[in-house]
C-alpha cells in the first residue's frame, strides 16, 4: 500500500540512522548517504533532492528506492510501503512446514472443494502452490489483504509469472460468503500492480458491501462465490 512522503521520509531517516558507518548526527548525513548511492549504486542525485527525501516533501521512484534499500542494507518492501511482504518459505523448506496462515488455510479450501494442493519445491519459490482443480492446473501466490489509513492492498513477491493470484481478506464487510464469517477469497490476477522490483503492490478502493474497486477496471471485485471458482479464471 502506498503511504505519504512523510512516512517515507521517517523510515528512510531510521534507515540511514541505523547504518553502523553513517555520521553519529544528522549533520552530514545528507552528503554522506548522497556519495555512497552514487558510488555503490551509480544513482546520482542533487543535493536539493536529497534533502527533500529526508526532510519529506519528496520520495525516489521506485527503481531508486530498491537502489537505497540495496546500499542502507534494509527490507525494500519496509522501506518503500512500511510493512513487510508475506514470508515465502526458507531456502530448502518444502511441504507445509515452510508455509504460512492465509496459504495454509487457501489449500485447505481447495482440498475440501475437491481439488488437489502441491506445495512447490525451492527451485520455485515464488509460487505458494500448485493447484488442480477439476483438472485446471496452476500455480498460485497466496497474499494477505491489509488496510492502513482507509487504503487497502497487499505485497506481491516477484516474478509472479503466469501464476494466479488469490487474496484472503479478513473482516466481515462482504454479505455472503461460503468461506466462514471472518475470511473472504478474491482473485486478483489481472488486478494491475505497481512494480517495485523484487515486489509489487497491489492497491484497492474499499466498497461498503466487501467489494472492490480496482483502478482500470470498470467491474468491481466481489469474493468467490466458492472455491471452484477458481477453476473459471479466464
Amino acid at each position: 500500500m502506498s503511504d505519504t512522503t512523510e512516512e517515507f521520509a521517517q523510515r528512510f531517516n531510521r534507515a540511514v540512522e541505523g547504518h553502523p558507518l553513517a555520521p553519529p548526527t544528522p549533520h552530514g548525513r545528507q552528503s554522506w548517504v548522497k556519495d555512497k548511492l552514487e558510488k555503490e549504486a551509480g544513482l546520482v542525485v542533487s543535493a536539493n533532492t536529497m534533502s527533500k527525501w529526508f526532510h519529506g516533501t519528496a520520495r525516489p521512484r521506485p527503481d531508486n528506492v530498491r537502489k537505497i534499500a540495496r546500499v542502507l542494507k534494509v527490507d525494500e518492501v519496509w522501506l518503500a510501503m512500511g510493512q513487510k511482504p508475506g514470508q515465502q518459505p526458507s531456502a530448502g523448506m518444502t511441504g507445509t512446514e515452510g508455509a504460512r496462515g492465509p496459504v495454509l488455510m487457501v489449500a485447505g479450501l481447495i482440498e475440501m472443494a475437491g481439488g488437489r494442493v502441491t506445495f512447490p519445491s525451492k527451485d520455485n519459490a515464488t509460487a505458494d502452490l500448485q493447484v488442480n482443480m477439476d483438472g485446471d492446473q496452476f500455480s498460485a501466490v497466496v497474499v494477505m489483504l491489509t488496510e492502513k489509513d482507509g487504503k487497502v492492498g497487499c505485497v506481491v513477491p516477484e516474478p509472479a509469472g503466469d501464476a494466479r493470484i488469490l487474496a484472503v481478506a479478513q473482516g466481515g464487510a462482504a454479505a455472503q460468503s461460503p468461506f466462514s464469517a471472518c475470511a473472504y477469497l478474491y482473485d486478483l490476477t489481472d488486478v494491475s500492480r505497481q512494480s517495485f522490483g523484487g515486489f509489487s503492490v497491489i492497491q484497492l478502493e474499499k466498497r461498503s458491501d466487501g467489494r472492490y474497486k480496482a483502478e482500470g477496471m470498470s467491474r468491481l471485485l466481489a469474493p468467490l462465490e466458492s472455491v471452484e471458482k477458481i477453476a473459471d479464471h479466464a
